[in-house]
């Protein structure tokens, strides 16, 4: 049976339940550790999935910060001029993707309190987790804060790493299903592991 719900219905939803459905319902993107920097040199992590690309040339993406509340320490540190680094990672790490984003005190780097090993890459500004598929790497450029006070930033990407396991066709796509990559939607985890891959769609197919 169908049900629709209206802006009255959502209006007089209990909070915490609206919360929870509004928010998960972009579905499912993928979960990125982020690491940053202090100006002190102190390591950070978080778990990032509000990410999208807004351009190739130059090479750019986005990242969609909740309202600051003076402990947005990936964001405090992103605006103040430390790299970004969002890493991909694969479903079995998964524990680890979900933990980093304990808010622990600023100074404190979470992949430390998690004993999770890590790699340093030559030209990747930040120590990576050693099981990472890839690592792209952000200079900040722009902010904007949106009318609920949320921040859209835009950075521009100095680096990509690619782990042992990633796989890249011929074309350049990343294959998101050997080994499938971690996505998340609200609290709810998936793995990518059945694909397909389609052409662009062409209205001359269709006779326009």
């Amino acid at each position: 049976m169908s049900t629709l719900l209206d802006s009255t219905s959502l209006d007089s939803m209990e909070r915490q339940a609206r919360t929870t459905l509004i928010n998960s319902l972009s579905g499912v993107r993928t979960a990125y550790i982020a690491i940053t920097a202090d100006s002190h040199g102190r390591l950070n992590a978080s778990t990032l999935s509000n990410v999208t690309h807004v351009g190739a040339h130059p090479a750019q993406m986005s990242i969609l910060f909740r309202p600051d509340n003076g402990k947005r320490h990936t964001l405090q540190n992103f605006l103040n001029g430390s790299p970004l680094t969002l890493v991909c990672m694969p479903f079995n790490q998964v524990n680890l993707v979900h933990e980093v984003s304990m808010n622990a005190p600023e100074g404190t780097f979470e992949l430390d309190v998690l004993e999770a090993a890590t790699c340093h890459v030559e030209g990747c500004p930040h120590p990576l987790p050693k099981d990472y598929l890839y690592a792209i790497s952000l200079e900040f450029v722009e902010r904007f804060t949106l009318n609920n006070g949320c921040i859209y930033t835009i950075g521009q990407i100095k680096s990509i790493a690619t782990g042992a396991a990633l796989k890249i066709d011929q074309e350049g796509q990343i294959s998101f299903d050997t080994p499938p990559t971690l996505a998340i939607g609200l609290r709810q985890y998936a793995a990518t592991e059945t694909t397909i891959k389609l052409p662009y769609p062409n209205a001359a197919k269709y006779g326009f």
